[in-house]
């Protein structure tokens, strides 16, 4: 086992010459959870994208699970992702599959189970997840904070060492907020995963966080421990934690 389950050594990444993530770096220790905050456009959400390598950084490199991802051959990317769980901003959801089909899309890949050991496999997911006899409905059929902790039990299917959730919240309530909040820290609990969490809820945040970090204009501008975040006068992190206008971060970039 890694010292840090997660290493990130000045990312560098770059879309159409246009500058996306700026020479960031961060560790994140086995079972610790980061979460990650800052306006939107900051750079969070393509972070993630970039550490399962669905984009290929300009420079610097990304190690996870002592694998440096951006080297991987195909074949061993796949197993790498398989350690993985992401969790979309939108559920990510096939409109087509039935859920629990969704739920096992990977697992049918990766796995050599039979038809009724999977399906046996998505109702366990979704029950920790906490749905129940929403099996052969379509995601259309869902409430949206159904689709969420349906995208959940999908992205614990293989028992994965690392979770990535990319703004799991955005557009529930406070009440569906908090009960995601409790889901994940139970999830977390039973797998012994790391996570890296982008959110905006700053109740959300404090509740998972081990240490919480800010994106500013592509670049990681710290990681502070959770307690320190909320506590800070650090000019960066007082304007974005108080919401104020004027500052350093920019409204318009």
């Amino acid at each position: 086992m890694t010292e840090h389950a997660i290493a990130i050594d000045d990312l560098s990444l770059a879309i159409g010459g246009k500058d996306i993530l700026c020479n960031v770096n961060a560790q994140i220790a086995t079972g610790e959870t980061l979460v990650l905050m800052g306006k939107n456009g900051s750079g969070k959400t393509m972070l993630l994208k970039t550490l399962v390598g669905i984009f290929k950084p300009q420079s610097g490199r990304a190690v996870i699970l002592g694998k440096s991802v951006h080297s991987l051959a195909h074949h061993d990317l796949d197993l790498l992702r398989q350690s993985i769980g992401y969790v979309f901003q939108k559920s990510g959801l096939f409109d087509s599959m039935r859920v629990w089909q969704n739920v096992v899309f990977a697992l049918r890949r990766f796995s050599n189970l039979s038809e009724e050991e999977l399906r046996a496999k998505a109702t366990e997911c979704l029950n920790r997840a906490g749905l129940k006899d929403v099996e052969d409905k379509f995601p259309s059929e869902l409430s949206g904070g159904m689709q969420k902790r349906a995208g959940i039990a999908r992205a614990i299917a293989m028992n994965p060492r690392i979770l990535l959730f990319d703004d799991p919240t955005a557009g529930l309530d406070p009440v569906l907020t908090d009960a995601i909040a409790e889901l994940i820290k139970d999830i977390q609990r039973n797998l012994g995963s790391t996570a890296i969490i982008v959110a905006h809820d700053f109740k959300f945040a404090y509740k998972l966080a081990d240490k919480i970090g800010l994106m500013v204009a592509g670049r990681l501008h710290g990681i502070l421990p959770r307690d320190e975040f909320r506590a800070t006068s650090e000019s960066y992190f007082e304007q974005f934690r108080e919401a104020r206008l004027a500052g350093p971060i920019p409204v318009i970039e």
